[in-house]
């Protein structure tokens, strides 16, 4: 998704962030960091960028939509106005980063800012600024070779593979908050998502990757949530509608309500039904499903583990649906025991 042989790291600043509700403070480096050589520069760039699989871009967002009170918009435009200003605005985004560092989850760590020329991304060459937290580090055994022998020795650092937290703001359509990249694979509890929502304030970008996720994240939370308890559905039947679903986005270019309603759900009664669990959806969710958009192939790709269904049989089976309802059948023999009979032609 991202090409970055080209790409140039200009500058970089590191600057140490604690945890503000345990009086952790911030400590400053005076000075940007200097990269030694080209292989620690290729390692950098594989961590900043490498990561970074599905084009999920956001936007800088705030209240009523006034991108302008957004303090992270500001810093970073004011970069990218004048790259000079880096080191001056990396304290800046420190200082507002301790600010919202405030649940006691929030771990401290090494808060790594740059200015990179030349991302190649959709055939379009621009620069960026990462951010990123460093929480945790990797552990790994350092060989030193003295004289004739080897000194073993542990030490820790960091991963290009793993990273906690991450942001690449991209320098394109500024007016409506930019183009953003974020990552954030430390804190997953609820009440600890400060990276996205309070530090960076992003909002999904109103394009079809994200209007393609939202539907599929819409139609498996309907069978699973509304249609599954109204209709007593199980698991073959959920199987076969997520699986006409896959099939429709796989094989349209376009998604028309009408139109994957009709061949999704069939029963004019569950159409409805599925008309008014969106909107309760989107509210709950504080989301817009659109009603016709082209179809992200990306994110049917990257979405695909919801078309999954599996029956969990006591503790003994797992089986995997992947389609073709016809082929398994439900029942309960002589003695009351429940069985399911499957179907096959091959056995790999």
């Amino acid at each position: 998704m991202i090409t970055y042989s080209e790409a140039k790291i200009e500058e970089l600043w590191i600057h140490f962030v604690g945890n503000a509700s345990q009086d952790e403070g911030i400590q400053y480096c005076n000075t940007s960091i200097v990269l030694p050589n080209e292989v620690v520069d290729e390692m950098l760039k594989q961590y900043f960028f490498g990561n970074f699989k599905e084009p999920e871009f956001y936007a800088f967002d705030f209240f009523d939509g006034n991108i302008d009170l957004n303090p992270m918009y500001n810093y970073v435009r004011m970069v990218f106005e004048d790259p000079d200003l880096l080191g001056e605005q990396s304290v800046n985004i420190s200082k507002f980063l301790y600010e919202n560092s405030k649940h006691p989850n929030i771990k401290s760590g090494d808060l790594m800012i740059a200015y990179v020329k030349d991302i190649l991304i959709e055939d379009k060459m621009m620069d960026g600024i990462c951010v990123f937290k460093s929480e945790n580090k990797q552990p790994f055994l350092n060989l030193e070779k003295q004289g004739k022998g080897y000194y073993i020795r542990e030490n820790e650092g960091l991963h290009p593979g793993k990273l906690d937290k991450a942001c690449l703001i991209l320098n394109s359509e500024a007016s409506d908050g930019y183009r953003i990249l974020a990552l954030d694979h430390a804190n997953r509890s609820k009440d600890a998502q400060f990276w996205k929502e309070k530090f960076l304030n992003l909002k999904p970008r109103s394009d079809d990757y994200h209007y393609t996720k939202q539907y599929i994240q819409a139609t498996k939370a309907f069978v699973k949530d509304r249609l599954q308890p109204l209709y007593d559905i199980d698991k073959t039947q959920e199987a076969e509608i997520l699986n006409h679903s896959l099939d429709f986005l796989k094989n349209e270019e376009e998604l028309n309500q009408a139109a994957f309603d009709e061949r999704v759900f069939k029963d004019p009664n569950v159409i409805n039904e599925f008309q008014l669990f969106k909107l309760d959806y989107q509210q709950e969710n504080e989301i817009e499903l659109a009603d016709g958009f082209k179809v992200s192939n990306a994110a049917v790709k990257n979405q695909s583990k919801v078309f999954k269904s599996v029956l969990k049989l006591d503790k003994n089976f797992h089986i995997y649906i992947h389609g073709n309802r016809s082929w398994i059948e439900k029942g309960t023999d002589p003695d009351g025991r429940k069985f399911y009979k499957i179907y096959y032609e091959e056995e790999n």
